[in-house]
């Protein structure tokens, strides 16, 4: 995924518009993983010289603006949309059910382990909005996990790319494995950042 996506905007003028938009509909479900998406953002701006930091906080923006649609979209079309022939396709009553079970018992933690699972971030998200949870908190939890993998990844790409982007086939090879490496640390880090936050709601909830 990552050389088709690197040859199509590569030498483009409007590249990072156009990486943009592809975040803005991940949030909405297109099947491209994210990371490759950021991965690709920062190999394009070290070959045009730019700043990797600056880009990752238009990514950012990015990342954030389709996760909220798709809050918002539930937040507005609620149960009709969630009890569409189209919806229950992918999301199935039964997921529902325990996408409402996750938030009863876990609270605002699932918005940020929500944001590092792919196949069922929209849908929670969106889950969320027909829920009517409130939107600045939804922003605050996924904000916070963003803040983690968007600039990570763009900086991945940009240093990398640096160092094996004369050898595209050698530069696949070890994206394969830094996505691993990298993957099982930000699971390490929700881990241990949604049993923090659970620990800290219980003892608030206790001495309440």
């Amino acid at each position: 995924m990552f050389q088709p996506l690197l040859e199509y905007f590569q030498g483009s003028p409007v590249a990072l518009i156009g990486l943009l938009a592809l975040l803005v509909l991940c949030g909405l479900g297109l099947p491209i993983p994210e990371d490759i998406i950021l991965l690709t953002t920062g190999v394009l701006v070290r070959e045009s010289g730019g700043s990797w930091l600056l880009a990752s906080c238009v990514m950012y923006a990015g990342v954030l603006a389709g996760d909220s649609l798709a809050f918002l979209l539930g937040r507005h079309l609620g149960k009709r949309l969630l009890a569409s022939r189209w919806a229950l396709r992918f999301m199935p009553s039964c997921k529902q059910q325990r996408i409402e079970d996750l938030f009863r018992r876990y609270g605002s933690t699932v918005y940020f382990v929500a944001r590092f699972l792919p196949g069922l971030r929209a849908a929670i998200f969106c889950s969320a909005g027909a829920m009517k949870a409130k939107y600045l908190r939804f922003v605050l939890f996924d904000g916070l996990a963003a803040l983690v993998s968007v600039p990570l990844f763009v900086w991945l790409g940009h240093m990398l790319w640096g160092r094996f982007g004369n050898d595209v086939a050698k530069l696949n090879a070890l994206l394969a494995q830094t996505h691993n490496i990298t993957l099982g640390l930000t699971v390490g880090l929700v881990v241990v950042v949604g049993t923090v936050i659970w620990s800290l709601r219980r003892r608030v909830f206790r001495t309440a």
